[in-house]
């Protein structure tokens, strides 16, 4: 598995976030070329089947070149997938991510409405998720999940927040956790 942080911008505001993403990131985003040259000299060595690319950032969908760059790893015939907040996530841009090539995906999303946009920092975010998971979920063609992050704010409806995410149509869970800073 190789991460490739193809982008620091994002359109949220996470409370727990580490990293240095913001809506206009000081650092340019990577330039595909340069990310197509370490895709070029792993194929010398290894497998390119075997190896996944997973596409993350700050979002990803933040990046208009997205699907041009799903595609080209695609062609180099590496299986590639994505982590995403889901905020920018429509059903025509999953359906042009599919046609890229696109093999899996996760979107996160924090519990119920209140949970996830305090966690998150912008309103609407959940239904935005929400709307991409129950289209993901229902995607025979790739592999899905949900990530959540466990905090005191959503610790005591994760058990309903399970069954709701069961109705949207997922299949796999995964909770995390994070420490303050």
């Amino acid at each position: 598995t190789l991460f490739w942080e193809m982008t620091l911008r994002c359109n949220l505001d996470c409370r727990h976030c580490g990293s240095d993403c913001r809506a206009d990131a000081a650092a340019k985003d990577m330039p595909f070329e340069d990310f197509e040259k370490v895709l070029r000299r792993i194929k010398e060595t290894y497998d390119s089947h075997k190896v996944m690319i997973v596409i993350t950032g700050g979002e990803p969908l933040m990046r208009k070149d997205i699907e041009k760059c799903g595609r080209a790893i695609y062609d180099m015939e590496f299986p590639w997938g994505m982590v995403s907040n889901g905020l920018l996530m429509i059903p025509q841009k999953i359906d042009g991510l599919l046609r890229s090539g696109m093999h899996s995906a996760t979107i996160s999303l924090d519990g119920f409405q209140e949970e996830h946009e305090w966690m998150r920092g912008v309103h609407g975010s959940f239904r935005n998720a929400t709307e991409a998971i129950r289209i993901l979920a229902n995607e025979p063609s790739i592999k899905f999940d949900v990530v959540t992050c466990v905090n005191n704010r959503n610790y005591g409806t994760l058990r309903e927040f399970k069954e709701y995410l069961i109705s949207l149509g997922l299949k796999s869970w995964r909770l995390f956790t994070v420490f303050p800073v």
